[in-house]
Protein backbone atom coordinates (compact mmCIF):
# COMPACT_ATOMS: atom_id res chain seq x y z
CA UNK A 1 0.00 0.00 0.00
CA UNK A 2 1.68 3.29 -1.10
CA UNK A 3 0.23 5.68 0.46
CA UNK A 4 1.71 4.15 3.92
CA UNK A 5 5.25 5.45 2.46
CA UNK A 6 4.17 9.21 2.45
CA UNK A 7 4.54 11.10 6.18
CA UNK A 8 1.14 11.70 7.94
CA UNK A 9 2.30 14.42 10.46
CA UNK A 10 -0.25 17.06 9.58
CA UNK A 11 -3.10 14.44 9.18
CA UNK A 12 -1.95 12.89 12.80
CA UNK A 13 -1.40 16.18 14.29
CA UNK A 14 -5.23 17.48 13.41
CA UNK A 15 -6.37 13.81 13.81
CA UNK A 16 -4.84 13.72 17.55
CA UNK A 17 -6.10 17.62 18.28
CA UNK A 18 -9.93 16.86 16.88
CA UNK A 19 -9.97 13.75 19.27
CA UNK A 20 -8.94 15.85 22.24
CA UNK A 21 -11.76 17.89 21.48
CA UNK A 22 -13.88 14.55 21.36
CA UNK A 23 -12.99 13.84 24.64
CA UNK A 24 -13.43 16.63 26.31
CA UNK A 25 -17.37 16.47 25.17
CA UNK A 26 -17.41 13.34 26.18
CA UNK A 27 -16.40 14.04 29.88
CA UNK A 28 -16.74 17.65 30.31
CA UNK A 29 -21.00 17.28 29.23
CA UNK A 30 -21.28 14.44 31.99
CA UNK A 31 -20.10 16.57 34.69
CA UNK A 32 -23.72 18.55 34.95
CA UNK A 33 -25.15 14.73 34.97
CA UNK A 34 -23.13 12.95 37.48
CA UNK A 35 -24.12 13.58 40.55
CA UNK A 36 -28.17 13.12 39.54
CA UNK A 37 -27.20 10.01 38.29
CA UNK A 38 -24.60 8.46 40.07
CA UNK A 39 -23.82 9.93 43.38
CA UNK A 40 -25.69 8.26 46.57
CA UNK A 41 -29.02 9.37 46.10
CA UNK A 42 -28.63 9.42 42.27
CA UNK A 43 -30.89 6.89 39.77
CA UNK A 44 -28.03 4.80 39.28
CA UNK A 45 -25.57 5.07 42.83
CA UNK A 46 -21.99 3.94 41.92
CA UNK A 47 -20.04 2.50 44.84
CA UNK A 48 -17.50 5.50 44.83
CA UNK A 49 -19.03 8.34 43.61
CA UNK A 50 -16.27 10.20 44.25
CA UNK A 51 -13.48 8.11 42.60
CA UNK A 52 -16.16 8.58 39.46
CA UNK A 53 -16.40 11.98 39.34
CA UNK A 54 -12.10 12.57 39.88
CA UNK A 55 -12.05 10.50 37.25
CA UNK A 56 -14.34 12.76 34.84
CA UNK A 57 -12.39 15.81 36.11
CA UNK A 58 -9.34 14.48 35.24
CA UNK A 59 -10.64 13.21 31.76
CA UNK A 60 -10.99 16.41 31.12
CA UNK A 61 -7.34 17.87 32.44
CA UNK A 62 -5.98 15.14 29.89
CA UNK A 63 -7.81 16.55 27.43
CA UNK A 64 -6.67 19.56 27.18
CA UNK A 65 -3.09 18.36 27.65
CA UNK A 66 -3.93 16.02 24.73
CA UNK A 67 -5.08 19.46 22.59
CA UNK A 68 -2.11 21.00 23.72
CA UNK A 69 0.46 18.11 22.77
CA UNK A 70 1.94 17.75 26.17
CA UNK A 71 2.90 14.21 26.35
CA UNK A 72 0.61 12.38 23.91
CA UNK A 73 1.12 8.97 24.30
CA UNK A 74 0.80 8.85 28.32
CA UNK A 75 -2.09 11.20 27.96
CA UNK A 76 -3.54 8.89 25.07
CA UNK A 77 -3.17 6.21 27.55
CA UNK A 78 -4.44 7.86 30.86
CA UNK A 79 -7.64 8.90 28.78
CA UNK A 80 -8.67 5.70 27.35
CA UNK A 81 -8.14 4.41 31.00
CA UNK A 82 -10.53 7.20 32.18
CA UNK A 83 -13.57 6.59 29.99
CA UNK A 84 -13.12 3.01 30.44
CA UNK A 85 -13.55 3.38 33.92
CA UNK A 86 -15.91 5.77 33.87
CA UNK A 87 -18.26 3.81 31.22
CA UNK A 88 -17.90 0.30 32.91
CA UNK A 89 -19.30 1.68 36.82
CA UNK A 90 -22.32 3.77 34.86
CA UNK A 91 -24.28 0.66 33.74
CA UNK A 92 -27.09 1.90 31.25
CA UNK A 93 -26.68 5.44 30.87
CA UNK A 94 -22.86 4.63 29.50
CA UNK A 95 -23.79 1.81 27.08
CA UNK A 96 -24.27 3.44 23.78
CA UNK A 97 -22.42 2.91 20.60
CA UNK A 98 -20.49 6.21 20.60
CA UNK A 99 -19.37 5.72 23.95
CA UNK A 100 -17.86 1.92 22.82
CA UNK A 101 -16.36 3.61 19.60
CA UNK A 102 -14.67 6.17 21.49
CA UNK A 103 -13.32 3.78 23.73
CA UNK A 104 -11.97 1.39 20.22
CA UNK A 105 -10.62 4.66 18.83
CA UNK A 106 -9.06 5.80 21.82
CA UNK A 107 -7.37 2.82 22.22
CA UNK A 108 -5.83 2.61 18.60
CA UNK A 109 -4.94 6.37 18.88
CA UNK A 110 -2.04 5.31 21.63
CA UNK A 111 -0.12 4.27 19.49
CA UNK A 112 0.06 7.20 17.53
CA UNK A 113 1.28 9.96 20.60
CA UNK A 114 4.32 11.84 20.15
CA UNK A 115 6.89 13.78 22.74
CA UNK A 116 9.63 15.13 23.83
CA UNK A 117 10.92 12.28 25.62
CA UNK A 118 9.16 9.27 24.07
CA UNK A 119 7.88 8.66 20.21
CA UNK A 120 6.05 5.57 18.81
CA UNK A 121 8.09 5.52 15.42
CA UNK A 122 6.45 5.95 11.86
CA UNK A 123 6.02 2.40 11.05
CA UNK A 124 3.77 1.98 14.73
CA UNK A 125 1.94 4.79 13.78
CA UNK A 126 1.06 3.84 10.31
CA UNK A 127 -0.34 0.80 11.10
CA UNK A 128 -2.56 2.57 13.82
CA UNK A 129 -3.45 4.86 10.70
CA UNK A 130 -4.47 1.32 8.98
CA UNK A 131 -6.29 -0.01 12.05
CA UNK A 132 -7.96 3.33 11.89
CA UNK A 133 -9.03 2.86 8.39
CA UNK A 134 -10.64 -0.85 9.39
CA UNK A 135 -12.44 0.79 12.14
CA UNK A 136 -13.70 3.28 9.62
CA UNK A 137 -14.92 0.53 7.58
CA UNK A 138 -16.12 -1.53 10.09
CA UNK A 139 -18.43 1.40 11.58
CA UNK A 140 -20.23 1.93 8.40
CA UNK A 141 -20.20 -0.98 6.26
CA UNK A 142 -21.76 -2.71 9.62
CA UNK A 143 -24.31 -0.01 10.04
CA UNK A 144 -25.37 -0.44 6.51
CA UNK A 145 -25.28 -3.97 6.87
CA UNK A 146 -27.56 -5.06 9.63
CA UNK A 147 -30.25 -2.62 8.41
CA UNK A 148 -30.53 -4.74 5.35
CA UNK A 149 -30.11 -8.13 6.74
CA UNK A 150 -31.80 -7.91 10.03
CA UNK A 151 -34.92 -6.09 7.33
CA UNK A 152 -35.10 -9.84 5.92
CA UNK A 153 -36.74 -11.27 8.67
CA UNK A 154 -38.75 -8.66 10.33
CA UNK A 155 -39.72 -5.99 8.40
CA UNK A 156 -39.13 -4.56 4.71
CA UNK A 157 -39.17 -0.92 5.50
CA UNK A 158 -35.16 -0.03 4.57
CA UNK A 159 -35.44 -3.09 1.72
CA UNK A 160 -38.27 -0.78 0.32
CA UNK A 161 -37.10 2.55 0.87
CA UNK A 162 -39.40 3.33 3.56
CA UNK A 163 -37.04 3.81 6.53
CA UNK A 164 -36.97 7.23 6.72
CA UNK A 165 -40.47 8.03 6.81
CA UNK A 166 -40.70 6.79 10.45
CA UNK A 167 -36.78 7.77 11.44
CA UNK A 168 -37.37 11.38 11.83
CA UNK A 169 -40.48 11.15 13.87
CA UNK A 170 -39.56 8.07 16.35
CA UNK A 171 -35.73 8.71 16.60
CA UNK A 172 -34.85 9.19 20.06
CA UNK A 173 -34.61 13.34 20.44
CA UNK A 174 -34.93 15.09 17.07
CA UNK A 175 -33.95 18.74 15.70
CA UNK A 176 -36.53 21.01 14.73
CA UNK A 177 -35.63 20.09 11.24
CA UNK A 178 -36.62 16.72 11.45
CA UNK A 179 -40.50 17.81 11.40
CA UNK A 180 -40.10 19.25 7.92
CA UNK A 181 -38.05 15.88 6.76
CA UNK A 182 -40.62 13.65 8.37
CA UNK A 183 -43.06 15.99 5.86
CA UNK A 184 -40.92 15.33 2.55
CA UNK A 185 -42.38 13.50 -0.75
CA UNK A 186 -42.04 9.87 -0.30
CA UNK A 187 -40.04 10.11 -3.65
CA UNK A 188 -37.35 12.05 -2.00
CA UNK A 189 -37.60 10.28 1.32
CA UNK A 190 -36.77 6.72 -0.57
CA UNK A 191 -33.92 8.78 -2.36
CA UNK A 192 -32.66 9.93 0.91
CA UNK A 193 -32.61 6.26 1.76
CA UNK A 194 -30.97 4.62 -0.80
CA UNK A 195 -28.21 7.61 -0.88
CA UNK A 196 -27.85 6.36 2.56
CA UNK A 197 -27.21 2.66 2.36
CA UNK A 198 -25.09 3.21 -0.64
CA UNK A 199 -23.21 5.24 1.69
CA UNK A 200 -23.14 2.59 4.30
CA UNK A 201 -22.61 -0.23 2.07
CA UNK A 202 -20.87 0.42 -0.95
CA UNK A 203 -18.89 3.32 -0.15
CA UNK A 204 -16.74 2.35 2.49
CA UNK A 205 -15.18 0.27 0.07
CA UNK A 206 -13.66 2.82 -1.55
CA UNK A 207 -11.04 2.93 1.20
CA UNK A 208 -8.96 -0.02 -0.34
CA UNK A 209 -9.25 1.88 -4.01
CA UNK A 210 -6.66 4.13 -3.42
CA UNK A 211 -6.27 7.18 -2.50
CA UNK A 212 -8.64 9.48 -4.65
CA UNK A 213 -11.38 6.67 -3.95
CA UNK A 214 -10.09 7.45 -0.06
CA UNK A 215 -10.74 10.92 0.04
CA UNK A 216 -14.22 10.70 -1.73
CA UNK A 217 -15.27 8.54 1.11
CA UNK A 218 -14.28 10.49 3.65
CA UNK A 219 -16.61 13.47 1.84
CA UNK A 220 -19.41 10.97 1.49
CA UNK A 221 -19.26 10.03 5.20
CA UNK A 222 -19.28 13.68 6.78
CA UNK A 223 -21.91 14.67 4.60
CA UNK A 224 -24.28 11.73 5.88
CA UNK A 225 -23.01 12.59 9.21
CA UNK A 226 -23.29 15.88 8.93
CA UNK A 227 -27.52 15.04 7.73
CA UNK A 228 -28.13 13.13 10.98
CA UNK A 229 -26.24 15.58 13.36
CA UNK A 230 -28.73 18.62 11.61
CA UNK A 231 -32.01 15.84 12.06
CA UNK A 232 -31.32 14.25 15.34
CA UNK A 233 -29.15 14.60 18.45
CA UNK A 234 -26.43 11.75 19.30
CA UNK A 235 -24.29 13.12 21.12
CA UNK A 236 -21.13 13.29 20.08
CA UNK A 237 -21.60 10.59 18.08
CA UNK A 238 -21.60 12.28 14.39
CA UNK A 239 -18.04 14.35 15.40
CA UNK A 240 -16.63 11.35 16.83
CA UNK A 241 -17.38 9.30 13.32
CA UNK A 242 -16.17 12.66 11.19
CA UNK A 243 -12.72 12.75 13.15
CA UNK A 244 -12.13 9.00 12.72
CA UNK A 245 -12.80 9.35 8.83
CA UNK A 246 -9.50 12.03 8.19
CA UNK A 247 -6.58 8.74 8.57
CA UNK A 248 -8.15 8.51 5.11
CA UNK A 249 -7.00 11.52 3.66
CA UNK A 250 -3.00 11.87 3.14
CA UNK A 251 -0.92 14.15 4.82
CA UNK A 252 -0.64 16.17 1.43
CA UNK A 253 -4.27 16.71 0.84
CA UNK A 254 -4.98 17.54 4.74
CA UNK A 255 -2.44 20.56 4.03
CA UNK A 256 -3.69 21.33 0.72
CA UNK A 257 -7.10 21.77 2.66
CA UNK A 258 -5.53 24.04 4.91
CA UNK A 259 -3.68 26.16 2.03
CA UNK A 260 -6.92 26.05 -0.03
CA UNK A 261 -9.17 27.90 2.99
CA UNK A 262 -6.27 29.80 4.04
CA UNK A 263 -5.79 28.44 7.33
CA UNK A 264 -1.74 28.97 7.44
CA UNK A 265 -1.47 29.96 10.67
CA UNK A 266 -3.34 26.76 11.80
CA UNK A 267 -1.07 24.86 9.87
CA UNK A 268 1.81 26.11 10.81
CA UNK A 269 0.53 25.51 14.65
CA UNK A 270 -0.11 22.39 13.82
CA UNK A 271 3.25 21.56 12.47
CA UNK A 272 4.79 23.11 15.34
CA UNK A 273 3.63 20.15 17.69
CA UNK A 274 5.43 18.04 16.40
CA UNK A 275 9.02 19.89 16.12
CA UNK A 276 10.28 18.41 19.55
CA UNK A 277 8.54 15.33 18.84
CA UNK A 278 11.25 12.61 18.42
CA UNK A 279 11.48 8.96 18.27
CA UNK A 280 13.55 6.71 20.56
CA UNK A 281 16.88 5.51 19.16
CA UNK A 282 18.06 3.25 22.24
CA UNK A 283 17.68 0.01 21.13
CA UNK A 284 16.17 -1.21 24.15
CA UNK A 285 13.59 0.83 23.87
CA UNK A 286 12.99 0.83 20.84
CA UNK A 287 12.59 -3.50 21.38
CA UNK A 288 9.96 -2.92 24.39
CA UNK A 289 8.16 -0.85 22.19
CA UNK A 290 7.91 -3.23 19.27
CA UNK A 291 7.27 -5.90 21.38
CA UNK A 292 4.06 -3.88 22.59
CA UNK A 293 3.10 -2.58 19.69
CA UNK A 294 2.99 -6.17 18.13
CA UNK A 295 0.62 -7.39 21.10
CA UNK A 296 -1.68 -5.03 21.11
CA UNK A 297 -2.42 -4.75 17.00
CA UNK A 298 -2.66 -8.76 17.70
CA UNK A 299 -5.26 -8.49 19.78
CA UNK A 300 -7.36 -5.09 17.44
CA UNK A 301 -6.64 -7.96 14.51
CA UNK A 302 -8.49 -10.69 16.55
CA UNK A 303 -11.12 -8.47 18.21
CA UNK A 304 -11.59 -6.83 14.75
CA UNK A 305 -12.25 -9.63 12.67
CA UNK A 306 -14.40 -11.15 15.16
CA UNK A 307 -16.61 -8.52 15.59
CA UNK A 308 -17.35 -7.63 11.73
CA UNK A 309 -17.58 -11.39 11.81
CA UNK A 310 -20.60 -11.20 14.11
CA UNK A 311 -22.39 -8.69 12.50
CA UNK A 312 -21.82 -10.76 9.06
CA UNK A 313 -22.88 -13.74 10.20
CA UNK A 314 -24.45 -14.03 13.35
CA UNK A 315 -23.92 -15.37 17.11
CA UNK A 316 -22.65 -18.35 15.82
CA UNK A 317 -19.11 -17.12 15.08
CA UNK A 318 -19.17 -16.69 18.99
CA UNK A 319 -20.52 -19.63 19.52
CA UNK A 320 -18.07 -21.94 17.27
CA UNK A 321 -15.13 -20.21 18.99
CA UNK A 322 -12.77 -22.63 20.87
CA UNK A 323 -13.30 -21.72 24.50
CA UNK A 324 -9.76 -19.64 24.91
CA UNK A 325 -10.69 -18.09 22.23
CA UNK A 326 -13.55 -16.61 23.24
CA UNK A 327 -12.78 -15.73 26.39
CA UNK A 328 -9.94 -13.89 24.97
CA UNK A 329 -13.06 -11.53 22.79
CA UNK A 330 -14.90 -11.08 25.48
CA UNK A 331 -11.63 -9.25 27.31
CA UNK A 332 -11.52 -7.63 24.62
CA UNK A 333 -14.95 -6.38 24.02
CA UNK A 334 -14.40 -5.64 28.47
CA UNK A 335 -11.37 -3.68 27.77
CA UNK A 336 -13.40 -1.53 25.05
CA UNK A 337 -11.16 -3.08 22.26
CA UNK A 338 -13.31 -4.07 19.62
CA UNK A 339 -17.30 -4.14 19.39
CA UNK A 340 -20.13 -4.74 16.58
CA UNK A 341 -21.75 -1.27 15.43
CA UNK A 342 -24.98 -0.63 13.43
CA UNK A 343 -27.66 1.38 14.58
CA UNK A 344 -31.66 1.33 13.48
CA UNK A 345 -31.50 -2.05 12.02
CA UNK A 346 -35.40 -2.32 13.02
CA UNK A 347 -37.02 0.73 12.42
CA UNK A 348 -39.62 1.76 15.43
CA UNK A 349 -42.58 2.63 13.08
CA UNK A 350 -44.11 4.54 16.34
CA UNK A 351 -43.53 6.94 19.08
CA UNK A 352 -44.52 5.94 22.76
CA UNK A 353 -43.78 8.84 25.12
CA UNK A 354 -43.52 8.30 29.00
CA UNK A 355 -45.08 11.25 30.68
CA UNK A 356 -44.23 11.06 34.80
CA UNK A 357 -47.09 13.19 36.39
CA UNK A 358 -47.29 13.23 40.61
CA UNK A 359 -50.10 15.02 43.07
CA UNK A 360 -50.59 15.72 46.61
CA UNK A 361 -54.09 14.51 46.73
CA UNK A 362 -54.64 11.80 44.21
CA UNK A 363 -56.84 13.58 41.97
CA UNK A 364 -55.39 16.63 40.28
CA UNK A 365 -51.68 15.62 38.51
CA UNK A 366 -48.98 17.94 37.17
CA UNK A 367 -46.61 16.68 34.64
CA UNK A 368 -43.17 16.56 35.04
CA UNK A 369 -41.15 18.17 32.07
CA UNK A 370 -37.75 17.14 31.12
CA UNK A 371 -34.73 18.75 29.75
CA UNK A 372 -34.77 17.39 26.24
CA UNK A 373 -37.55 14.44 26.32
CA UNK A 374 -40.67 14.64 24.39
CA UNK A 375 -43.14 15.65 26.24
CA UNK A 376 -45.19 19.33 25.77
CA UNK A 377 -46.92 18.95 22.26
CA UNK A 378 -45.84 22.95 22.03
CA UNK A 379 -42.50 23.00 22.09
CA UNK A 380 -40.01 22.69 19.76
CA UNK A 381 -37.18 19.78 19.83
CA UNK A 382 -34.48 20.91 20.71
CA UNK A 383 -30.76 21.05 19.76
CA UNK A 384 -28.20 20.04 22.26
CA UNK A 385 -25.29 17.93 20.67
CA UNK A 386 -22.69 17.18 21.12
CA UNK A 387 -24.23 17.64 24.91
CA UNK A 388 -25.73 13.76 25.31
CA UNK A 389 -28.54 14.07 28.28
CA UNK A 390 -28.36 10.61 29.43
CA UNK A 391 -31.72 10.65 31.30
CA UNK A 392 -33.57 11.43 28.17
CA UNK A 393 -32.08 9.20 26.12
CA UNK A 394 -33.02 6.38 28.67
CA UNK A 395 -36.90 7.50 28.95
CA UNK A 396 -37.11 6.75 25.45
CA UNK A 397 -35.57 3.13 25.67
CA UNK A 398 -38.39 3.28 28.55
CA UNK A 399 -41.24 3.69 26.60
CA UNK A 400 -40.02 1.14 23.92
CA UNK A 401 -40.19 -0.84 27.17
CA UNK A 402 -43.35 0.28 28.41
CA UNK A 403 -45.03 -0.36 24.45
CA UNK A 404 -43.83 -3.92 24.42
CA UNK A 405 -46.20 -4.67 27.66
CA UNK A 406 -42.46 -5.43 29.37
CA UNK A 407 -42.33 -3.72 33.55
CA UNK A 408 -39.60 -0.85 34.41
CA UNK A 409 -36.18 -1.24 34.33
CA UNK A 410 -34.51 -1.15 37.99
CA UNK A 411 -33.21 2.39 37.20
CA UNK A 412 -36.72 3.66 36.00
CA UNK A 413 -38.45 2.34 39.50
CA UNK A 414 -35.39 4.16 41.21
CA UNK A 415 -36.13 6.94 39.50
CA UNK A 416 -39.62 7.36 40.21
CA UNK A 417 -38.47 6.73 43.97
CA UNK A 418 -35.88 9.93 44.02
CA UNK A 419 -39.20 12.29 42.23
CA UNK A 420 -41.06 10.99 45.42
CA UNK A 421 -38.44 11.87 47.80
CA UNK A 422 -37.91 15.38 45.61
CA UNK A 423 -34.13 14.68 45.55
CA UNK A 424 -32.38 17.87 44.88
CA UNK A 425 -29.93 15.76 42.58
CA UNK A 426 -32.32 14.08 40.64
CA UNK A 427 -34.84 16.57 40.02
CA UNK A 428 -31.45 18.73 38.51
CA UNK A 429 -31.46 16.56 35.87
CA UNK A 430 -35.25 17.53 34.88
CA UNK A 431 -36.92 20.87 33.78
CA UNK A 432 -40.00 21.69 35.76
CA UNK A 433 -40.28 20.36 39.84
CA UNK A 434 -44.42 21.20 39.99
CA UNK A 435 -43.78 20.14 43.27
CA UNK A 436 -41.43 22.56 44.68
CA UNK A 437 -43.08 22.81 48.36
CA UNK A 438 -43.01 19.55 49.06
CA UNK A 439 -42.88 15.78 46.98
CA UNK A 440 -45.73 14.63 45.39
CA UNK A 441 -47.86 11.45 48.05
CA UNK A 442 -48.98 9.86 44.27
CA UNK A 443 -47.22 9.50 41.12
CA UNK A 444 -47.98 8.06 38.07
CA UNK A 445 -46.72 7.51 34.53
CA UNK A 446 -49.20 7.33 31.86
CA UNK A 447 -48.13 5.98 28.35
CA UNK A 448 -48.87 8.70 25.36
CA UNK A 449 -48.78 7.87 21.75
CA UNK A 450 -46.83 10.78 19.87
CA UNK A 451 -46.72 11.71 16.43
CA UNK A 452 -44.84 14.95 14.36
CA UNK A 453 -47.87 18.06 13.87
CA UNK A 454 -47.78 18.57 10.28
CA UNK A 455 -46.02 21.89 8.96
CA UNK A 456 -49.14 24.21 8.27
CA UNK A 457 -50.10 22.74 12.28
CA UNK A 458 -47.24 24.12 13.13
CA UNK A 459 -47.02 27.45 11.14
CA UNK A 460 -50.53 28.01 12.23
CA UNK A 461 -50.90 27.16 15.89
CA UNK A 462 -47.39 26.04 17.08
CA UNK A 463 -48.44 22.92 17.87
CA UNK A 464 -45.24 20.85 17.22
CA UNK A 465 -46.88 17.47 18.33
CA UNK A 466 -49.83 15.15 18.29
CA UNK A 467 -50.62 12.78 20.80
CA UNK A 468 -52.87 10.03 22.08
CA UNK A 469 -53.51 8.94 25.43
CA UNK A 470 -52.55 4.92 25.62
CA UNK A 471 -52.93 4.55 29.43
CA UNK A 472 -51.76 4.34 32.68
CA UNK A 473 -48.08 2.24 33.09
CA UNK A 474 -47.19 2.67 36.59
CA UNK A 475 -49.32 4.42 39.67
CA UNK A 476 -46.75 4.68 42.58
CA UNK A 477 -47.61 5.74 46.22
Amino acid sequence: MAFLKSPRNMTIALYLRLLALVYLCAFALLLPQAEGLYSVSGIAPVADYNLFLLATCCGCLFSLLLFFSIAEPIVLFLLYVAYLYIVVVGQEFLSFQWDTLLHETGFISIFLGRSRYFSFSEKTNRIAIVALMWLTFRLMFSSGYVKVMSEVASDSSWLSLTALTYHFETQPLPTPLAIFCNAAPLLLSKIACAAALAIELIVPFFIFFGARARIVAAALFTVLQLVIALTGNYGFFNFLSVVICLPLIADSEVQWLFRFFKLNGLRQLLLKVNVNARENRHRLIRIVENVISAAAFSVIVFASIVSISLTVFGREVYNSLPAPLAISYSLCQNFGISSTYGLFAVMTRNRPELIVEGSVDGIEYKAYEFNYKVGDIHRAPPIVAPYMPRLDWQMWFAALRAESGAGPDRWFVHFLSCLAQGDKSVLGLIKTNPFAGAPPKYLRVKLYKYKFATPEMLASSGQWWQREEIGIYLNQR
